[in-house]
């Protein structure tokens, strides 16, 4: 899987800047404030600290949308798009100890049309792709989940609580809440029939307003916007992409359409995203965003089978003059291999070919 580590980012800045997207480049790290301000937003709440040289408390980036945000124009009819390939610190989800976390990734930032979010989808559609693997994008929507929490009546104190259950697919956990909230055991079945509710998107759209939801205006927008979604992506896109109840990560964070990718290979989501236009109006700017991020730290776990090598020659020199090792270097990199100089054969698995120069060393 090396190679294709190796070369995505190249393939991605391509593709992304196909699209209009333009490169973003920032420092490690951000003024404290920025983040702590918004601390509610964060995956982690915890941040790696340090005081500059100027006495202002910087922090090591937990997140890269934020300074974006802030950076982004504010223009009615405009929208910002911003690619990225930065480095994230913090501790992961079920972590207990910081990480530094590559991240590449996209963000749509200002006054967005329909266009922008499906483009958006299909862009994650075709990131996955390039990883070179058979790939499924869940999709869903927050005012989706709404809606099935107003269609069944689920008390809003305890919507939290509800939609961990859901999202963990967590059968036992929806019918004790039900239980404790004297929510039906009718209801209570239906909602586990949610939980696992997952059909190709444009099936899945169908198969939702026939059961009614889009009867309220949270269920009604959702439906709409992923349907526009669904009939925007090419046929081969559709296919990998299925509306599944449990895709809810941050609905403190995100408030409209989220998903989450997965490969042949990699048992957790490698790519995450969605809307989050209330960290857009909490940091006083107009409009909404949306954006994902692809965690090449998950892919280094795939194995295609294949040897990586860190040459394809090994040159052996032995006591060789420095004009006869540059000679034979000259010769094999024109051959179009590349090559690794040293003096004996110590650690030669390293390459796929040996050759030693003037004799047996």
């Amino acid at each position: 899987m090396s190679k294709i580590i190796d070369e995505l980012p190249s393939a991605l800045r391509s593709l992304y800047a196909s699209a209009g997207y333009s490169c973003y480049r920032t420092v490690g790290f951000e003024e404290y404030d920025l983040f702590s301000q918004y601390r509610d937003f964060l995956t982690s709440g915890q941040m790696i600290t340090f005081t500059g040289a100027g006495g202002r408390l910087l922090a090591l980036k937990p997140d890269i949308t934020m300074s974006i945000i802030r950076d982004a124009a504010q223009e009615k009819g405009r929208s910002d798009k911003f690619y990225y390939s930065e480095s994230v610190y913090r501790v992961p989800a079920g972590g207990d100890e910081f990480k530094e976390i590559l991240q590449i990734g996209l963000e749509c930032i200002g006054d967005l049309c329909g266009y922008d979010r499906a483009e958006v989808v299909s862009l994650a559609c075709k990131t996955l792709g390039m990883t070179g693997r058979e790939y499924k994008l869940d999709v869903s929507h927050t005012g989706l989940v709404s809606g099935l929490f107003e269609l069944f009546g689920i008390p809003a104190e305890v919507r939290g609580d509800f939609a961990d259950a859901l999202k963990d697919k967590n059968a036992p956990m929806i019918t004790l809440l039900c239980e404790k909230n004297e929510i039906s055991s009718d209801k209570s079945k239906k909602l586990i029939e949610f939980s696992r509710f997952s059909l190709p998107i444009r099936e899945a759209v169908r198969e939702l307003r026939a059961l009614g939801f889009g009867d309220n205006a949270k269920s009604a927008e959702a439906l709409d916007m992923l349907e526009l979604i669904a009939n925007t992506l090419t046929e081969s896109e559709a296919y990998c992409v299925s509306l599944d109840f449990s895709v809810i990560h941050g609905m403190n964070y995100y408030d409209g359409t989220v998903f989450a990718g997965y490969i042949d290979g990699v048992a957790e989501a490698v790519l995450k995203g969605g809307e989050y236009g209330k960290l857009i109006e909490k940091m006083g700017h107009e409009g909404s965003g949306l954006g994902f991020a692809l965690y090449t730290d998950l892919l280094e776990r795939l194995d295609d089978g294949e040897i990586s090598f860190a040459a394809d020659v090994m040159l052996v020199c032995g006591d060789a003059s420095p004009e006869a090792i540059a000679a034979e270097v000259k010769k094999i990199r024109e051959s179009g291999k590349t090559v690794l100089v040293q003096k004996g054969r110590a650690g030669a698995e390293r390459c796929a070919e040996v050759i030693v120069l003037g004799g047996e060393v």
